[in-house]
């Protein structure tokens, strides 16, 4: 506690107070006020019966100094139920943007601002809206506008000026890559990355308007909705972390962004040896060529068994010539049982993947080189027990489904989309004296058979050699991440509908998204993936406290396991009874800070 005694003089007496330093957890400036009033000297002389002035100051300065030992251990409050708090002064800030704050600071952010801030002739403190605007994603993701009152209610956070993060964007845009191509780097040193295999997914993001330009186009919306949209593409490796992304045009095909990633990849972020793993929509025949051709380069692509030739269907469906990694033994699926022999040793079904493979051709015109040219691959087709009933626990909802509509055809349109229910309704036209007499709908029973014979099968197809099968199996169990990266920039970081407008502003602005992400994923990865999506953010937006009375705070929310494992990991205890400026300070302070956290010490030593 930083206190001192103080005193003003007047002609006919002299009063003395105990001051206090304090910094402003909004304005972050340095100030004192008034701890306590001690008295005037008459009236203190009588209490302690002295005859000095010097004898009370000697007394009173003992005290003090006694105050700041015992501050620490028991902190003594007068509050008047007849006292009203102060008007217009915030009473309770958020403190869990503190976390992501630290891991922020390990991945270098003071050294990548402070870089690209003197090549840029940023004037203004890049670092702090960085830090500021990617801890507000997290705690409260609203617009840039309204983050900056969000940014206010975090204790310690620098809030900046709305113009100065807005030119802050065009900036964030022209360095994209270099940021994250930095971020990866330091990334390596402070949580656990697998870059061997990287998978790439693209979703796109709609904006608030219908007025289309040259970067927000109309095209496939994954939400079906009537706007603008712009597509993103995203790499993440087999840890579960993103690496790099791009956002391009609403109207391009998603097809070209693969390839063009990888280049980037290649050359800013020294990954020169990868597995890509995509969908065929997005690893096409060209990008499989790329990749089969590159030095060190090899492709993971799932091919839906549906849309498989008729020869490669009947070869993967046919329940004979089945065989699990590590045996020789060939299984028949029809005729598993709860548990199957592997080695001898007896093992439950739903817990094994079964595969086959073969080897086929692919002969195809390149747009690329404009050739004929023949890929060899590797066709690997995988069966579970597992996903075979979730599937068909999947189906059996939505032929629910279509059912209640069958109830209400009003409501029925034609689709396409296999995930929607009205795909398994099928249209019949009545005639009457060779005249449409009406439509009538029911449920399609051959779609249904042809799609239930299909449950449990899973295929791809790459240029892995046989030795490598036991990797592509793995690879494909870690497929669904991907999707979750895009649901969590979707649901929790909000990261659409896009309010800005200019092509620096979006890229900026996805960025910053970015960087939340990545920020989330690790400590994720800290808690041991213990604690699902909505439990941590959760638990980082309504970590608060509120002010009891300067200079101290009472946590306002509830202690539960998750909060002491993040006090553990980062060293921030939030929830003592009570927590004073200087313990906060502290913690702001170290958050701000480069060094490693105590996890990570741990973690390194071992």
């Amino acid at each position: 506690m930083s206190i001192r005694l103080h005193h003003t003089q007047s002609k006919n007496s002299i009063c003395y107070y105990i001051k206090e330093d304090f910094t402003d957890p909004i304005t972050h400036k340095r100030s004192t006020r008034t701890h306590s009033c001690l008295g005037n000297l008459s009236s203190l002389m009588q209490k302690y019966s002295v005859s000095s002035r010097e004898e009370v100051e000697a007394i009173l300065k003992k005290e003090i100094a006694a105050m700041k030992v015992q501050s620490e251990d028991l902190i003594s409050l007068q509050l008047s139920p007849s006292s009203l708090i102060p008007k217009d002064k915030y009473q309770d800030f958020n403190v869990g943007w503190l976390y992501p704050s630290k891991v922020l600071s390990m991945l270098g952010l003071t050294e990548i601002s402070k870089v690209i801030s003197e090549r840029s002739r940023f004037q203004f403190s890049l670092e702090d809206i960085l830090r500021s605007m990617v801890c507000a994603r997290i705690i409260d993701p609203v617009s840039k506008r309204s983050s900056i009152d969000v940014i206010q209610h975090m204790y310690g956070c620098p809030a900046p000026q709305i113009h100065d993060v807005y030119h802050s964007l065009q900036v964030l845009a022209r360095y994209r890559y270099e940021i994250e191509s930095a971020i990866y780097q330091k990334s390596r040193n402070i949580c656990h990355r697998i870059n061997t295999v990287l998978y790439y997914d693209c979703t796109n993001f709609y904006f608030e308007t219908e007025d289309e330009d040259d970067f927000r186009k109309y095209g496939k919306s994954k939400e079906n909705r009537p706007n603008p949209i712009l597509q993103y593409g995203l790499f993440m490796d087999a840890a579960g972390i993103p690496i790099a992304d791009i956002c391009f045009p609403g109207n391009k095909n998603e097809s070209f962004s693969l390839s063009a990633l990888e280049q980037t990849l290649e050359k800013d972020f020294q990954c020169s040896r990868f597995i890509v793993c995509a969908d065929a929509a997005l690893n096409g025949f060209d990008n499989k060529l790329y990749n089969d051709r590159k030095d060190n380069g090899a492709y993971i692509v799932t091919q839906p068994v549906k849309k498989l030739k008729n020869p490669e269907k009947d070869w993967v469906i046919d329940p004979h010539g089945w065989q699990v990694l590590g045996s020789d033994v060939l299984y028949d699926i029809e005729d598993l049982g709860p548990t199957v022999m592997i080695n001898g040793s007896e093992v439950r079904t739903d817990s094994v993947v079964f595969y086959k493979d073969k080897w086929i051709e692919t002969k195809k015109k390149s747009r690329q080189t404009g050739k004929l040219e023949v890929l060899r691959e590797h066709l690997i087709a995988s069966f579970s027990t597992k996903y075979q009933k979730y599937q068909y626990k999947i189906r059996e909802a939505k032929i629910k489904r279509a059912e209640k509509l069958l109830k209400a055809p009003g409501k029925i349109s034609r689709t396409s989309n296999q995930r929607d229910p009205r795909y398994y309704i099928k249209q019949t036209a009545s005639e009457s004296e060779g005249r449409l007499a009406g439509t009538s709908y029911e449920l399609d029973e051959d779609k249904i058979s042809e799609d239930r014979k299909l449950d449990g099968f899973y295929a791809v197809v790459t240029d892995l050699e046989d030795q490598e099968i036991g990797t592509v199996i793995e690879v494909n169990r870690h497929r669904w991440e991907i999707e979750e990266c895009f649901r969590i920039m979707k649901s929790e970081l909000k990261t659409r509908p896009v309010y800005v407008r200019r092509e620096d502003a979006i890229q900026g602005h996805l960025l910053i998204c970015f960087l939340a992400l990545i920020v989330y994923r690790i400590i994720e990865q800290y808690l041991d993936h213990e604690y699902t999506v909505e439990e941590v953010m959760k638990t980082l937006q309504n970590q608060r406290i509120a002010l009891i009375k300067e200079p101290v705070y009472h946590p306002a929310f509830s202690r539960t396991e998750l909060t002491d494992k993040l006090a553990e990991i980062f060293g921030y205890q939030l929830a003592y009874e009570a927590l004073t400026e200087k313990r906060l300070n502290k913690y702001v302070r170290n958050a701000k800070s480069k060094n490693m956290a105590q996890f990570v010490k741990d973690q390194k030593r071992r």
